[in-house]
């Protein structure tokens, strides 16, 4: 298993975290961390949220295989792979 570090951005719409739950949970993704709040730190409502997430890919599936499918859903704005994000690598 591979280890992914992802980061979303998304629409803060009901259902839009359950439809990328979803798509992990039928393509055998295994969430290993998951961290969601708004994208603006200003409080107040935000039109979209931050979704950060440590995935396990199964042998035989790719980090661009699963953004590219997360960059389908509607509600998902853009979708970066961070795994040698040396910040987040080093826990900054």
């Amino acid at each position: 298993m591979t280890r992914h570090s992802l980061s979303l951005l998304l629409r803060n719409e009901p259902g839009a975290l359950a439809r990328i739950v979803v798509l992990f949970s039928s393509r055998g993704v295994d969430v290993e961390s998951l961290s969601l709040g708004p994208a603006e730190p200003h409080g107040g409502h935000s039109a979209l949220s931050r979704l950060d997430v440590v995935v396990g890919l199964q042998p035989g599936r790719t980090a661009a295989q699963l953004v590219k499918q997360l960059g389908r859903i509607v509600d998902v704005k853009s979708v970066v792979d961070r795994t040698h994000d040396e910040a987040l690598e080093l826990g900054a």
